[in-house]
């Protein structure tokens, strides 16, 4: 193997952290003597992002309760943490919340975060000098992704826009770091990708975006959670979210800010964070009926993908969390 690909995925490996170990970690300058388990937070948190970000906000100063941090490099080994009763809460897109709650029916979406029907979160991208200029040039051509992940949900999306067939192509499911090495090594022709892999791919593989998919609907992240840690753990659940939304608002309007904050807390290139802090805008919203719509057309597009018992998740949608929404109650904070 040349020692270009060995410093690609030494680079991945950097950007990643651990792909397959969790690393707990406990917040310092938060902690208090803990009155049982039921005052420490486990907070799943992908490549670093949500600690970054809240950290950047200011919103972990003075927590009255432990937080462990767990990280991991994707959505869905972040859920099955969940499911196993690992950790409390993490964010995660709809798709991965779907095909999570397909196959265990006690997670609960319990925040929402709303990108509007125009994300640039999630893209699918070729090589800059990639003679594809749309999606129809894909015909017959590789394309990687990750099973069930925002990535996957976008490729069908713009595979149907496109009048294609998921037989029309041919799709690799890879992990994250897999498929970014097999789209910067040559071995796919096209990958199905989220920030901030996104923003790797573009600022140091010079990928070009083809499309964002985007299907004049609103996308949304939730919070993912359990049915026993939302019973064991409601009062800090709820402060968490509260703390979360302040520091999406936060973010949303100091982009500059936060990418500083975040390349050095986490170690990602300045251009990188700079890159996925420009294109995270996520304001915060109830788990209502439009959520449940999301996932309605989430299902649908996924229809040949889900195994039985192709559950509904909008089952799985808890409101009791919706006054925490706006993030009122408590300090305000930045930088």
């Amino acid at each position: 193997m040349s020692g270009a690909i060995h410093r690609m995925k030494a680079l991945w490996r950097t950007l990643a952290g651990a792909a397959v170990a969790v690393l707990l970690v406990p917040l310092g300058g938060c902690d208090r003597p803990a009155d049982g388990d039921g005052q420490v937070l486990r907070v799943g948190t992908h490549r670093g992002g949500t600690r970054g970000m809240m950290l950047a906000a200011g919103e972990l100063k003075d927590v009255p309760y432990r937080i462990e941090w767990a990280q991991f490099p994707s959505a869905q080994t972040q859920i099955e943490a969940i499911s196993a009763n690992a950790v409390d809460v993490g964010i995660a897109g709809v798709a991965s919340f779907l095909f999570a709650y397909n196959g265990n029916p006690q997670l609960r979406a319990i925040q929402a975060m709303d990108g509007g029907p125009e994300q640039k979160a999630v893209a699918v991208i070729v090589p800059e000098k990639s003679a594809a200029r749309d999606m129809r040039d894909l015909r017959g051509r590789s394309i990687a992704t990750t099973r069930g992940s925002v990535g996957h949900i976008t490729l069908l999306q713009a595979l149907e826009q496109a009048h294609l067939k998921t037989s029309d192509v041919s799709i690799s499911f890879l992990s994250p770091n897999d498929a970014m090495t097999a789209f910067a090594t040559g071995k796919v022709d096209a990958l199905a990708i989220w920030l901030p892999y996104l923003a790797t791919a573009v600022r140091s593989h010079h990928a070009r975006v083809l499309t964002y998919a985007w299907n004049g609907t609103s996308n949304y992240l939730v919070q993912v959670s359990s049915d026993a840690s939302v019973r064991a753990k409601h009062a800090l659940l709820e402060d968490f979210l509260r703390r979360y939304a302040r520091a999406q608002l936060w973010a949303n309007g100091h982009p500059r800010e936060w990418s500083e904050i975040s390349s050095r807390e986490t170690g990602v290139p300045r251009d990188i964070a700079a890159y996925s802090a420009e294109r995270w805008h996520w304001t915060p919203a109830p788990v209502d009926g439009r959520v449940a719509d999301a996932l309605h057309e989430t299902a649908r597009i996924f229809a040949a993908e889900l195994p039985p018992p192709h559950r509904d998740g909008a089952a799985g949608l808890d409101s009791s969390f919706d006054h925490a929404v706006d993030g009122s109650g408590g300090r305000r904070s930045g930088g």
